[in-house]
């Protein structure tokens, strides 16, 4: 008697259809990779690119410390040594002659006696000098006088000149009311003298 036995698995819907599915799969993952190797190249070609920019902005940086260096020599020689001095000075000359406007009216008020008010200030830079004009009311001749003198002594003001005193009409006879105008050369926004020896 012959007995004969199929040992073959039966095969799965999944085994059936592994062959049809798997090719659309790969062409998938194929393409994925592609993506991913053109990211990876653009990413790679950008990277050179800002290497070779960088690596420019250092050989220039370095060209101009290099000619930052150059002429510090040059002006070093004792020939020119002089001329960079001056230049320095005339630098600080130019940082220092700056006005304040706060501070020159601080200074103005702490000059005015307690019965005279600042009615007007006019600021003139020239070339080597500042002047300010300046209108101011007082109560009496006294309390003007008194100004003048302040201005006279203050170390902030030079050569203070009387342009003009008037009386404030609309005030009743003895109530007050003098008006005086005076100029003067405004030493605050030049250089001093230390910063000169300097």
């Amino acid at each position: 008697m012959k007995i004969s036995l199929n040992l073959a698995a039966n095969p799965s819907l999944r085994d059936r259809y592994a062959l049809v599915v798997s090719a659309p799969t790969a062409g998938i993952a194929l393409l994925v990779l592609i993506f991913l190797a053109y990211l990876t190249h653009s990413a790679w070609v950008r990277y050179k690119v800002t290497q070779a920019q960088t690596a420019g902005y250092a050989r220039q940086q370095a060209a101009l410390q290099q000619k930052e260096a150059d002429l510090r020599r040059y002006l070093g020689q004792p020939k020119y040594s002089g001329t960079f001095r001056e230049v320095k000075f005339v630098n600080l000359l130019i940082a220092q002659k700056k006005l304040s406007v706060p501070g020159l009216f601080a200074k103005v008020t702490d000059l005015l006696p307690a019965d005279v008010k600042l009615v007007r200030l006019l600021y003139a830079e020239g070339i080597d000098s500042a002047a300010v004009r300046l209108e101011v009311n007082g109560r009496s001749q006294g309390a003007l006088d008194e100004f003048m003198s302040n201005l006279e002594k203050s170390p902030d003001f030079a050569d203070p000149v009387v342009a003009g005193v008037g009386f404030d009409k609309q005030n009743p006879p003895g109530a007050g009311g003098v008006t005086l105008n005076c100029q003067a050369r405004y030493l605050g926004a030049m250089p001093s003298e230390e910063s000169e020896d300097q």
